[in-house]
């Protein structure tokens, strides 16, 4: 099912290609002409495909002034076929549909599972789940109290100037062991 996406746009890809004349080769114009094909298209590592359109799709996770947040459109799943759980430091999502049956005697089911790193600082004991009535999952977390922003905020050290030249500064010696 991951695939479907790259198969449609490689086809409207090709749908595009010029119409060859009677009296040329079919293969002329794979050679002479530009190629119109997207890097999408071009063959490739199954694994580089899977993981570009998980950057592709991915839902847009913001951190902004009132937390971490994430949406999912939902809206093929109800309620009670939606769960949120948190494990460590990350929110697991997972939508499961029961089996249908169909006219024709066959069973259908759908899933999916995804699963979010919350970034460092924020509490996995504050987070919170809300589905809107047109099918959208917003999962947030606020933000970090003060005390822990300030703890990750960085500092700036003093540079200290001895006068002395490299050769003069006084070396730390080595650990002498005792084992004798």
């Amino acid at each position: 099912m991951r695939s479907l996406p790259m198969f449609l746009r490689l086809a409207e890809e090709m749908s595009r290609l010029p119409r060859v004349a009677p009296f040329q080769s079919p293969l002329h114009s794979l050679f002479h002409d530009p190629p119109l094909w997207s890097a999408v298209a071009l063959p490739r590592n199954w694994k580089q495909i899977a993981r570009w359109q998980e950057q592709q799709f991915a839902p847009p996770a913001t951190v902004g002034k009132d937390g971490y947040q994430v949406s999912l459109d939902v809206s093929v799943y109800r309620p009670n076929e939606l769960t949120v759980k948190t494990v460590d430091n990350s929110v697991i999502i997972e939508g499961k549909s029961e089996q249908q049956e169909d006219e024709l005697g066959g069973y259908s089911s759908r899933q999916f599972l995804r699963r979010f790193v919350l970034p460092k600082g924020y509490d996995v004991e504050q987070l919170t789940s809300s589905l809107s009535s047109d099918g959208v999952l917003t999962i947030s977390v606020p933000n970090p109290p003060a005390a822990e922003q300030e703890a990750l905020k960085e500092r700036v050290v003093p540079i200290q100037q001895t006068g002395l030249a490299a050769d003069n500064v006084k070396a730390n010696p080595p650990k002498e062991d005792k084992e004798k």
